[in-house]
């Protein structure tokens, strides 16, 4: 014959934990305390309190939850700003692995690096030298123009200011390409020894 008692201690403890959960629910409470310090007590404490932090205790006054209050406009906009702050960091070193794993792949070692960055630098010297070069003998071109004697014919002097304006539009405009040609220079310089600094670390690790 099954040993009722026994049965009936088990179904106790088996349901104990779950009495105690409703009994505790059955009897939560709500607090709140308004703008003028006030507490407030039951059901309608949230609405009576506004937006403000929402305590939950059981019937001996023991915190079971929190609700804290809504975020302000500026809360949320701080929170949205520092969300896409992170978001963007994490691509910029997810590209910036990338980037680390690319060049690995393309250069075995670091004397292919130095090799590349001569090479390339070279060439670009040697095209800088040659717009120089071509930039010289346009301000020479120049100085023969203007050494010339000014034509008393309107119709020729006026040909001849405007040969003069040409001249000096090319020499211009040779002279802002020569600048961009060092400004790439001094850039490609900087991403080579970059590269070279990421592919040490990463030899290193």
């Amino acid at each position: 014959m099954p040993n009722l008692k026994l049965q009936f201690a088990g179904l106790v403890l088996f349901l104990s934990p779950a009495v105690l959960f409703f009994s505790v629910s059955a009897h939560a409470i709500s607090k709140c305390q308004d703008a003028d310090g006030k507490w407030h007590y039951g059901d309608n404490a949230a609405s009576i309190c506004g937006d403000a932090r929402i305590t939950i205790i059981d019937d001996r006054g023991r915190k079971i939850d929190e609700i804290p209050p809504p975020m302000t406009v500026e809360e949320f906009n701080a929170l949205e700003a520092e969300e896409k702050r992170k978001a963007a960091e994490e691509r910029e070193n997810a590209k910036r692995e990338l980037e680390k794993r690319r060049i690995l792949a393309i250069y075995p070692r670091e004397e292919s690096i130095i090799r590349a960055r001569d090479e390339r630098l070279k060439g670009m010297d040697n095209n800088i030298r040659v717009q120089e070069a071509l930039l010289d003998d346009m301000r020479l071109d120049m100085k023969v123009l203007e050494s010339k004697k000014v034509p008393e014919d309107p119709k020729a002097r006026a040909k001849r200011e405007s040969q003069i304006n040409s001249q000096q539009e090319s020499i211009d405009a040779y002279y802002q390409a020569i600048t961009r040609l060092r400004r790439e220079r001094e850039q490609t310089s900087e991403k080579y020894e970059r590269i070279l600094s990421e592919f040490r670390e990463l030899t290193a690790e």
